[in-house]
């Protein structure tokens, strides 16, 4: 089947994309050397398969580089479209908001790496709000657009307050990119409600939590001394599993958390599927059940099927109780989007 798609934007400039997309952050470094190996390969296996939304940044690394080779090998080979949607993160720690031409120039730098005329989408980021200038920056953004430089405009990491400023001052936000998952449901506080009323995609990472919620860490506890439970260790090898953990933590815990898996597996053995589509599919069918579009971090083609399962079925009212029980007994994450990551 094929994968479904969603559209950014409104009807007169409406860009059309995969609704599950391709996360690029591993290419920033930080993950091994091995998601290199072959990498122009996975990602035309992506886009075959019809996984053609890759999302990067400017600040990932030679990411950018790596998918500018790739849009190019795809043009000389006469393959069909695929989307790119990168980010703007401002250093303004150095300098304080950058003036619209620093913001023009680092456009023309992902352009060029990219090696296109026009980016599909920015996404904005800005570190602190304490520093004043976010709205102009955004406002820069947006001349851009009016340039052709730019198709579309997004947000990552803003919190509700920042993203309602933005589009106060009529910045065409088309999505604004968050974590959500089941240990983190922080856009359920007001971010996914305003997104709906306001035509605005809701792009979620860690949606799997780094590799949490998968079928990798499904265990039955071992009895310990004195009745307490025991589990394998977890090896945070990579940067966004110790990032996860933390999410975990606040969360409610290993014993929590692995409790959330005994139920995923049970809902993922019901409907044939993973335990890691069970935690994407909860995602999608969040709000309208149209808003969320998750971003799925790139690895070998062999996971590319298994993506694929989350449009081949639904959770239903009684996976969904089952779920809502676990998550009753959630601690946290508490507050908007990305609130304790700035020190809030």
């Amino acid at each position: 089947a094929a994968v479904p798609t969603s559209t950014l934007g409104s009807k007169a400039n409406a860009l059309e994309f995969s609704r599950v997309m391709n996360g690029c952050w591993q290419l920033a470094g930080g993950h091994g050397t091995a998601v290199f190996e072959g990498i122009q390969d996975t990602l035309d296996a992506h886009a075959d398969a019809g996984f053609t939304t890759f999302d990067t940044a400017d600040i990932y690394g030679p990411s950018e580089q790596i998918l500018g080779e790739f849009l190019k090998q795809r043009r000389a080979a006469g393959k069909p479209g695929v989307q790119v949607f990168t980010k703007y993160v401002p250093n303004i720690f150095q300098g304080g908001a950058p003036k619209p031409a620093a913001v023009e120039a680092a456009v023309k730098r992902s352009l060029g790496a990219l090696g296109v005329d026009s980016l599909d989408l920015v996404q904005m980021h800005w570190w602190d709000y304490g520093v004043p200038g976010m709205v102009d920056t955004a406002k820069a953004l947006a001349d851009c657009q009016a340039k052709g430089l730019i198709k579309h405009i997004g947000t990552t990491n803003l919190n509700v307050e920042a993203l309602q400023a933005l589009v106060a001052a009529e910045v065409p936000v088309a999505c604004s990119q968050v974590q959500f998952s089941l240990l983190d449901r922080r856009p359920l506080n007001g971010m996914l409600d305003f997104c709906q009323n306001n035509n605005i995609k809701v792009f979620s990472y860690g949606s799997v939590a780094g590799g949490l919620l998968s079928d990798r860490y499904v265990e039955e506890p071992k009895k310990g001394l004195f009745g307490s439970t025991k589990y394998s260790n977890v090896d945070l090898n990579t940067s966004s599993l110790k990032m996860y953990w933390n999410v975990a933590k606040r969360f409610g815990g290993q014993e929590l958390w692995r409790k959330l898996l005994q139920v995923l597996d049970g809902v993922s053995k019901k409907h044939g599927v993973s335990v890691s589509n069970v935690a994407l599919r909860w995602v999608m069918q969040q709000g309208d059940g149209q808003t969320v579009c998750p971003i799925v971090g790139v690895r070998g083609a062999s996971h590319i099927a298994d993506n694929a399962r989350v449009f081949d079925f639904a959770l239903d009212a009684e996976d969904l109780e089952a779920i809502d029980k676990v998550l009753a007994e959630a601690q946290g994450p508490n507050g908007d989007c990305y609130s304790f990551e700035r020190g809030g």
